[in-house]
């Protein structure tokens, strides 16, 4: 068999069998997590305008906050736009699966009448295709300028349906071929902004549907998407992967899922290390008068000196992959969460070329380390040199992250970030329903009924 017929096989053989009770709780969290944010990014600017520009054709998908009924395609573009909306979903090596497979299960279980059962399983197959593409590609991929996300999504996605829509293996095969040709989709936004980075979700998963939509109707994609001279990976990231990287879809595999890792903080996550090591010398920082920061080349592309307003944005998207600003944010003790972001979206955090955080930005200087690159291949790290005011330094080194699989988040912890999402938008007492029902997952339970609690009532 091809790389290409292992992967379509994996998807129509994946079963609850293969999902143990760890990877269950795990994928619990991750719908959880992406619920909330889901419900809560809906609310934001570049999320009412997307949600103006068309009515969604009807159908029996849930849009999020809003409750309208659509086609499972366009609830899904919608709902992975809110989930991806504001730098605060999950993250696995460089993508962002959660934001595809959550709203692409749930919408397509909804519209085939699928069992919650039946939503996690294809959840979960969607996230292995997603992510085990992904780790074929990187970093590769992300180096080269590619959003991940905007590339994987349309794979997992097109995963996701196929299984619902119970294709057999070879429409399976066709399906995820035609999604190559919606991939796409650069990082630009994080050197001069556009809040088309947060529709890149919508549009993967969007098109991920849509893909196996077409291989049901009898459309076919190249049979070498995946490793074919002008495949995925040779086109995409100039890299050649072939049949021998068949194994890495092997059914007793151990499941990428029980990796995934949750954000504290609402922006990059290659700055959350950083936060947190900054977050160590706080007590100092009126003492600070220089940062030597040791950053991954991974680093520097995303949130470092490729992009052009690391040290004075003029928007949310720059200030969220702006790798000094964070840095400076949290010595401060003003915060990298949620709140702080909504705050200079909304102009009541000053940000002006003479605040104490753009000042202090200034002072910090990136450099990249090929030492790191290799040492830390798929992990992101912060190796700081912080000077201070009496001609002392200290050296400050940071390779986890909270909310990553070996620092998890607690459950108050991630309960309060499920709070501060929702309460405000559907009430507490109706998110208190919506997350107890998730934890039990009643697996005979009909997907509408979880769906039904996603929005207002």
């Amino acid at each position: 068999m091809t790389l290409e017929q292992v992967v379509a096989q994996f998807v129509v053989d994946f079963d609850s069998r293969h999902i143990d009770a760890a990877v269950r709780e795990r994928a619990k969290a991750l719908i959880k997590d992406q619920f909330a944010i889901q419900i809560g990014v809906a609310q934001l600017p570049w999320s009412r305008q997307v949600r103006s520009i068309r009515d969604p054709r009807p159908g029996k998908a849930t849009i999020a906050a809003d409750g309208v009924k659509a086609a499972a395609a366009d609830a899904a573009y919608l709902n992975a736009t809110y989930g991806h909306g504001f730098e605060y979903d999950d993250y696995f090596d460089t993508g962002h699966p959660g934001c595809c497979v959550v709203p692409a299960a749930f919408a397509v279980g909804e519209e085939v009448g699928a069992t919650l059962e039946e939503v996690l399983v294809a959840m979960v197959a969607g996230f292995e295709v997603y992510a085990r593409i992904g780790r074929l590609a990187s970093p590769e991929l992300l180096l080269a300028g590619w959003q991940p996300h905007a590339v994987l999504a349309n794979f997992g996605a097109a995963a996701i349906a196929a299984k619902l829509h119970r294709l057999d293996a070879q429409r399976t095969l066709h399906a995820l071929a035609i999604a190559l040709s919606h991939a796409g989709g650069t990082t630009e936004y994080a050197s001069t902004g556009g809040s088309i980075k947060r529709v890149h979700a919508g549009i993967g998963v969007r098109n991920g549907i849509e893909s196996a939509a077409l291989a049901h109707a009898g459309i076919t994609g190249p049979l070498r998407f995946l490793s074919g001279a002008r495949g995925l990976f040779r086109t995409f990231v100039r890299k050649t992967v072939g049949d021998e990287a068949s194994g890495a879809f092997a059914l007793d595999a151990p499941l990428a899922l029980r990796e995934v890792s949750f954000k504290a903080y609402c922006c990059c996550a290659i700055t959350h290390p950083f936060i947190e090591a900054m977050g160590r010398v706080r007590a100092r920082a009126g003492d600070i008068v220089g940062i030597d920061a040791r950053i991954q080349t991974m680093a520097d592309s995303v949130v470092g000196s490729r992009n052009a307003n690391i040290y004075q944005p003029r928007n949310i998207e720059e200030l969220q992959y702006a790798l000094p600003m964070q840095m400076a944010l949290s010595v401060l003790g003003k915060g990298n969460g949620y709140k702080t972001h909504r705050s200079f979206l909304e102009g009541r955090l000053d940000l002006s070329p003479d605040s104490d955080v753009v000042r202090l930005a200034r002072t910090i200087e990136l450099t990249v380390d090929r030492e790191l690159d290799e040492r830390y291949p798929l992990t992101f790290v912060a190796d700081l040199m912080v000077r201070y005011r009496d001609g002392s330094s200290e050296r400050v080194f940071q390779d986890q992250a909270k909310g990553r699989p070996t620092s998890p988040f607690t459950p108050q912890e991630h309960q309060a970030k499920l709070d501060e999402l929702t309460d405000e938008v559907i009430g507490k007492g109706q998110a208190d329903r919506l997350f107890a029902l998730v934890d039990r997952m009643p697996a005979d339970m009909p997907a509408t009924e979880v769906a039904a609690l996603l929005a207002r009532r």
